[in-house]
Formats: structure tokens, sequence, C-alpha cells
């Protein structure tokens, strides 16, 4: 027990005089938080300029334009002749969009011959930009739609009838994960929590990475795997301990500045979130295993970040992924944390609904701490065999 606080106290050390697990661990989840955070401050757009370019000069054209203008996210700026016009204001971006109705466009609507619609946006800014498209793509189903019915009327078909025929499928919203349609509040809970992941990730993998070059794991023949789990629960427990704080206040004061939901008993989320850096701590291990420096292990793992999160399923479903990406999927812990996540904070999910999500994180660690096992076997293996030539 001595010899663990012994190792736990020069983890401390260590920290402190590494700046750059120091900066990685201690300041960047709470900077990064409220950068991220920030940027999806106001999470609901309006009023999002855009310009109409109308070579029509309708009464169809001018309807759709002060349609265009009513929505709540949208407000049409100007009304223009000429795409060069409004592209003038488009490139000092003074609108964040342009709406370009065709010639011709009321009568061949009118006549069901269909029109070109086009949109150009400026997508340097996706939550505008996506707001822009789904508004307009509203009105123009609505005109198109009304269109529709008034010919089928003219044709004496019943009004209820020439509804049903004029808009068949009506579309039906259920919001599951995203209660507000508001993609910032889809997105920043998660972006939340990847920053810790990927600080924890980052930090201690650059420990681990200086361990197994100049610390107690540099004399990996010496240990049998028990005193090396030893010493690396000692290390570890610090960054158990202080992240667990962390998900504490980013769940308790920084999902509350941002307004964000969350739901969910506090001490499965606690519990969820032990288990997940318990699977993160055993996979750094594994993987920083294979690193020389604190530098190459560092630029990896910034670069994958995004990449990670695209193939853990949060923003594209993992049943729409290629075989091989879905096995990878499914082994990374991200995967199954943040189905569990989304069930308990925005559905309050009870332990019974994510036995499943749980199971998956408990194979990961087991499978990983194996995995660590046969890699720890190697390197004492290795480093025997060169002892013996030396």
């Amino acid at each position: 027990m001595k010899k663990w606080f012994s190792i736990f106290k020069s983890e401390l050390a260590l920290i402190f005089d590494d700046k750059s697990i120091l900066l990685t661990c201690l300041v960047a989840p709470i900077l990064y938080a409220f950068f991220i955070g920030s940027i999806y401050a106001e999470k609901n757009v309006t009023e999002i300029p855009i310009a109409v370019v109308d070579f029509d000069h309708s009464n169809l054209s001018r309807k759709v334009s002060q349609l265009v203008n009513t929505s709540e996210k949208i407000s049409v700026e100007g009304h223009y002749s000429s795409i060069e016009d409004a592209m003038f204001h488009f490139n000092n971006l003074e609108v964040q969009g342009i709406l370009v109705l065709p010639k011709n466009f009321q009568r061949k609507t009118i006549n069901l011959d269909g029109s070109q619609v086009e949109l150009i946006l400026n997508n340097t800014k996706f939550l505008t930009s996506n707001e822009i498209n789904k508004a307009v793509q509203s009105v123009i189903l609505t005109v198109a739609g009304g269109v529709r019915m008034q010919y089928f009327v003219s044709n004496n078909i019943p009004v209820e009838l020439a509804k049903q025929k004029a808009q068949p499928i009506l579309p039906v919203f259920k919001s599951i994960y995203n209660a507000t349609n508001n993609y910032g509040d889809y997105l920043l809970p998660i972006l939340l929590i990847l920053i810790i992941q990927q600080t924890l990730i980052i930090g201690f993998g650059q420990s681990i990475v200086h361990e197994f070059k100049h610390g107690l794991f540099n004399h990996s023949e010496k240990l049998n795997f028990f005193e090396f789990t030893k010493i690396l629960s000692a290390k570890s427990s610090y960054y158990i301990l202080l992240y667990i704080i962390y998900f504490f206040v980013f769940y308790k004061l920084i999902f509350p500045f941002f307004s964000l939901s969350f739901n969910g008993s506090i001490f499965l989320h606690l519990l969820l979130s032990l288990l997940f850096i318990s699977v993160l701590i055993i996979y750094t291990t594994l993987f920083a295993s294979f690193f020389k420096t604190a530098i190459g292990w560092t630029e990896i793992m910034a670069f994958s970040t995004y990449p990670l999160f695209l193939v853990s399923g949060y923003s594209w479903p993992i049943d729409s992924m290629p075989q091989g990406l879905k096995v990878f999927a499914n082994l990374l812990p991200s995967t199954p944390y943040f189905n569990i996540f989304n069930a308990l904070a925005t559905e309050g999910a009870k332990l019974d609904n994510i036995t499943n999500g749980f199971a998956h994180l408990l194979v990961l660690l087991l499978v990983g701490y194996l995995l660590l096992y046969v890699r720890f076997q190697f390197i004492k293996e290795k480093m025997i065999v060169k002892t013996v030539e030396n």
C-alpha cells in the first residue's frame, strides 16, 4: 500500500512538472467547454438575412417571397432582378443565402410542369444555412401543394379529396434525441463529452508513454501482470477521480449554463461515466504502449477526434455504414456511451432501459484488459531478450 501511494504521489509530481499534461487535463476541459459552448450559445438562430432574385415577377413568385419572409427563421433583406446584384451582397456577407425564382415560374407551376428553384447558401455557417434550406423547402412544398389542390378542385374533385390527392403523404416528425429540433441542442452535449474524452486520452496517454520510456514500466521484465496492474491503478486513480469530478461539474453546471437538456438519475450518469473512464484508461494504456514519444501520441489523438466522433454513430447511423466500419464503431467506447447518455439525459431512461449499453461497455472493458495482458507479456518478453543480449 505504501508503494501504491508513492506511485500516486509520483504521478502528481509528473503532472505538475509536465506542462503538456497539466494544460491538457486541468485547463483544457473547462476552457474548451466554454469555448465550444459559446459557439452554440445562440443555438436558436432567427432573422437570418437572405436575398430574393425574382426573374418571373408574377403573383406566385411574389407570394413565395412573402411566405419566405414570414418564416420564423428567415428575413428577406432585398429583392433583385439580377444574380450579380444579389451576389454582391452575398459576397460581402450581408445576406446568408439567395433564393432564385426562374422565369415562367408561375406558368410552369400552375400547369404542373415543374419549375427549378435555385438556392445559394453560405455553408461556412452550417446552422444558418440549414435553417434557410429548411424554411425555403417548407414554403416551396406548401405552395406546390396548394397549386396541386387548386388544379384538382378546378377538375370538379371535392375539396377534401383534393387535399388528400395534393398531399397524399403527410410527414410526421417525432423528435427523440432532439426534442427542440435544434441542431445546437443536439450536437453540443456530445461535443462537451467529447472534450472530456479526448483530454483524458491525450493527457493520460502522455503519462503512459513517459512511464514506458522513463518510469516503472521501463523495467517491465521485472514485473508480473499483477504488479503492472497495481502500478497502473495508482497512476490512473488521480485521472479517474479528476474526470468523475469533471463529469459532475459538466452535468450540474455547464449543461444548465447552456440550457441543455439533462434528465435521468445523476447516480446512473456518474456510474456510466466511471465505467466509461475505466474503459478509456485501459485502451489508452494499450495503444499508448506502441508510441515512442508523447508528441507523436498527442498528434495522432488530436487528429483522430473528429473521425472517431463520426464513426461513433452519433452523427451518422451505424447501420448505414460499411460492414468494416460497423465492427470498428462497436469497438469504440464512445458508441455505447453516447447511446446510453442520450437515453438518460434526453429521455430520462431507467437502469433496465440501458442494460445493453452497460453490458457493451463491460465487454469492452474485459476485452481491453485481456488485450493489455497480451501486450504486457509481449513487452516483457521483448525486454528480457534485450537484457540477455546486453
